[in-house]
């Protein structure tokens, strides 16, 4: 045998004892993961937000999508959601094409995996659900919708039934009909928008999914809760349906400049806030649909803004699918606490464009004016900025650390760009006269680039016909507004020689 070989019999009981030992600790792992099983998936979680405050047709509002863009920074930073998992519309990108294919979109992708968990929430004008008497299919007003068209007469025309409808608006039995076909275990509706509390909308869900509806008391005698009583004893459906409106079917909802948001989105703000600052920041709290709306109701009534209370206003309205008891203990969302038991602090310089907003911390107003100086606990802080001038509010969101020091400079203001048309090329466009604010601007290329963010009165005049519009100018989102232009051709009074056409817009 030559040194340093190993003869070959050996090498074979080697090689065997290897693979005894091997196949040994794979079957003691396969073991162990059978007793001890681990779930690496994640939670399959999903959500639509919708906020509009620019119209196209339709008057404005000031905190429509600040309300939807503060529950995308609550969602991303305190609840574990990905950016990916949230659709955001807001103002312009909120078309009807574009709210549709979100939603149809959503719905496929749960045919290929039912989801676990779908909050869906719109901010933004709504409709009544009857129309000069006459039931209305109409609900909610996407960036585009309009009730007085371009000639100038309503948008609104019947259908067959005495329905009345307006195709420019979200359908009500369009959104039923996709949200019963979307599989997930839990759907959050959130509508903070007039009329949202619709019985004929939750009616028609409930009937969708098998259901019929009777206006009823939760447990322990909730206000607004709608009841769902099955028709059959039959398990019709499976999902659990949160519907939460911030009005019954005849009140508009609110939105308050002094709480800077709309009543039912500051409420559920508020709430989740107070809730992380009781929870441990090394911990997690689960909100649950009947504790948001019980809270919110607390708030309702206790919130007065100029010595009146909210629920004097509208309030708030739960339809619970299944039953009000069924979804007793289905999750809102849940969140990451920020009560910390040690206090470290750093420290963040805020400055703004315009200056002296007004400067809130998660929610609470720190006294303070932009630019300034503020101390904050250690973790991630909402900063909000408050144009009172033009009732315009903006969030952020920052990450405290121990001994640092940050600066941060929000720009507050945005674009407009006002522009005529004609469908008759052979018109003159006239010269526009453009006023924001009562306040003439240069009449040669109406494009206004530092108008300060919020709301702004915008007057148009042309050869002394006038048009007054409200508008809502957001830093990231531009504002084009054009106007079509009519000539007509007058019918001239006896010996009257002149031959000036007549414009309208």
């Amino acid at each position: 045998m030559v040194a340093g070989t190993i003869p070959r019999t050996i090498r074979k009981q080697r090689l065997k004892m290897m693979k005894i030992i091997s196949t040994y600790f794979f079957l003691l792992i396969i073991g162990l993961f059978c007793l001890c099983p681990i779930s690496f998936a994640q939670n399959n979680n999903k959500a639509i937000l919708i906020g509009i405050s620019q119209y196209d047709k339709i008057g404005g509002l000031a905190f429509a999508d600040e309300d939807v863009r503060m529950l995308h920074t609550m969602l991303t930073n305190y609840a574990g959601y990905n950016s990916a998992d949230i659709v955001m519309l807001l103002n312009q990108e909120a078309t009807k094409q574009r709210i549709m294919k979100a939603i149809k979109d959503i719905v496929r992708q749960s045919h290929k995996e039912p989801l676990d968990h779908v909050i869906f929430m719109f901010a933004g004008h709504g409709l009544p659900p009857n129309i000069k008497s006459n039931t209305s299919n109409a609900f909610l007003a996407p960036f585009d919708a309009q009730i007085i068209d371009d000639n100038g007469k309503s948008a609104f025309f019947k259908e067959s039934g005495g329905l009345v409808n307006n195709e420019t608006f979200i359908n009500k039995a369009w959104l039923i009909k996709q949200l019963s076909d979307l599989q997930a275990k839990e759907i959050v509706l959130i509508l903070d928008s007039c009329y949202s509390g619709a019985k004929n909308f939750g009616a028609l869900f409930a009937d969708n999914l098998g259901f019929n509806v009777e206006l009823g008391e939760g447990s322990g005698g909730q206000r607004g809760v709608v009841i769902m009583q099955r028709k059959t004893t039959d398990d019709l459906s499976q999902t659990r349906i949160a519907f939460l409106a911030s009005s019954n079917e005849n009140q508009p909802s609110a939105e308050y400049s002094e709480l800077k948001h709309g009543a039912l989105s500051y409420c559920i703000f508020e709430y989740i806030n107070t809730v992380r600052k009781n929870t441990d920041d090394s911990g997690k709290s689960e909100i649950t649909v009947t504790g948001m709306y019980t809270n919110v109701t607390k708030l309702f009534d206790q919130v007065k803004v100029e010595g009146v209370s909210l629920s004097s206003r509208h309030q708030p309205v739960l339809f619970a699918i299944p039953s009000y008891d069924t979804i007793s203990g289905m999750k809102f969302v849940s969140v990451n606490g920020n009560k910390k038991p040690v206090i470290k602090t750093g420290t963040i310089e805020i400055s703004s464009d315009p200056e002296n907003a007004e400067v809130s911390v998660d929610g609470v107003p720190t006294g303070q004016l932009s630019n300034c100086l503020l101390e904050l606990t250690e973790g991630r802080h909402m900063i909000s900025l408050f144009l009172p001038g033009t009732n315009y509010m903006h969030s952020v969101m920052v990450d405290i650390r121990e001994g640092q020091h940050k600066r941060t400079k929000i720009v507050l203001r945005g674009s407009l760009l006002v522009e005529s048309f004609s469908d008759n090329p052979s018109i003159n466009l006239p010269q526009l006269k453009v006023f924001i604010d009562d306040m003439e601007v240069e009449s040669s290329g109406q494009h206004m680039k530092k108008l300060i963010a919020g709301t702004h009165s915008l007057k148009v005049l042309v050869e002394n016909v006038e048009k007054i519009r409200q508008i809502e100018i957001r830093p990231e989102s531009p504002l084009l507004v054009r106007y079509k232009i009519i000539r007509e051709d007058p019918k001239p009074p006896p010996n009257n020689n002149n031959d000036a056409d007549l414009v309208s817009f």
